[in-house]
């Protein structure tokens, strides 16, 4: 099944790049993007493309080739990310890896969304400091479908796997996320956040928490596989608290499986009066002491 971000894309001719592009033709990709109207699908071939802070101005699907094989990297220090889509700017891209971003502020992204919607499809994030990081439309709609992130992260605890910052809506579905260095999987700002059937795993990051969602706001977590490392930066799994503002809306946390290697630990940190939704969580403990459902002090959970 295809997925597309904006349902008037059909309405646009699609800009065709089928032919063969030289490896490391990073320029040969930004006239193709320039040249592009808003609206139109750009279809790449496998290669590898020199990136560094492309900036794309007008609303568009970025697709690579199907089977792997399209990789974006930047040689050079960013400025913000390899590409970053504008303000007002919906952009979809698709199979696609994006590798090795590095900035000054240490905040190099993937992709750094400044713009509306951003849609991510079949996508591979890997040794970014920030695999992606959503500053833009506080009413922008931020999907992440069958992708993977892995090792990404500064280590300093201030860059992350997927940082929205600025959104409405964060939905992630049918993605992994390994290793990501101290900082979080996930940490979302967005009015409401969904997040299911993902793989979260600690591997060798000593990854935070795996999803922080410090502005409060409508949480559903359901039916993911979370790892924690023994080694973990924070002992929480996931944290609920209202540190970034917002309100305490609805939190429900399901039907997941959690093996934890950590000595101890929690599932949910809720720094908040909202009592949880909780049921079905399976846990396998592989560490000293077992993990904890709720942290001390938490509302109790609703089993319903």
């Amino acid at each position: 099944m295809r997925i597309f971000l904006f349902p008037a894309i059909a309405a646009f001719a699609a800009v065709s790049c089928a032919r063969a592009a030289p490896a490391n033709d990073g320029d040969w990709l930004k006239r193709e993007i320039a040249r592009a109207k808003s609206g139109a699908v750009i279809e790449i071939p496998a290669g590898d493309y020199d990136l560094t802070d492309l900036k794309i101005t007008r609303s568009l699907t970025i697709r690579g080739a199907a089977g792997g094989g399209v990789v974006f990297r930047s040689a050079e220090t960013t400025e913000k990310g390899i590409l970053v889509p504008v303000s007002g700017v919906d952009l979809q891209v698709e199979n696609i890896t994006f590798s090795g971003a590095r900035s000054w502020d240490r905040n190099g992204a993937g992709i750094r969304h400044e713009g509306r919607n951003l849609d991510i499809v079949n996508c591979r994030f890997v040794g970014n400091e920030d695999g992606v990081l959503a500053t833009g439309d506080a009413r922008g709609v931020i999907t992440v479908l069958n992708s993977a992130f892995v090792d990404n992260g500064f280590g300093d605890g201030q860059s992350h796997a997927i940082y929205a910052s600025s959104a409405g809506r964060l939905e992630i579905s049918g993605t992994d996320f390994i290793s990501t260095r101290i900082g979080h999987h996930v940490k979302s700002l967005a009015g409401e956040t969904i997040i299911h059937d993902s793989l979260f795993d600690d591997g060798h990051g000593r990854s935070s928490y795996a999803i922080d969602l410090s502005k409060g706001g409508d949480a559903v977590i359901r039916n993911n596989k979370f790892i924690q490392a023994s080694d973990a930066d924070n002992y929480t799994i996931v944290n609920y608290d209202l540190t970034r503002g917002g309100q305490a809306v609805r939190l429900v946390v399901s039907g997941n499986e959690i093996t934890n290697r950590f000595e101890g630990g929690v599932l949910l940190r809720n720094d908040t009066k909202l009592r949880p939704v909780m049921h079905d969580n399976s846990i396998i403990n592989e560490g000293k002491k077992p993990l904890s459902l709720v942290s001390p002090g938490s509302p109790a959970p609703v089993e319903n």
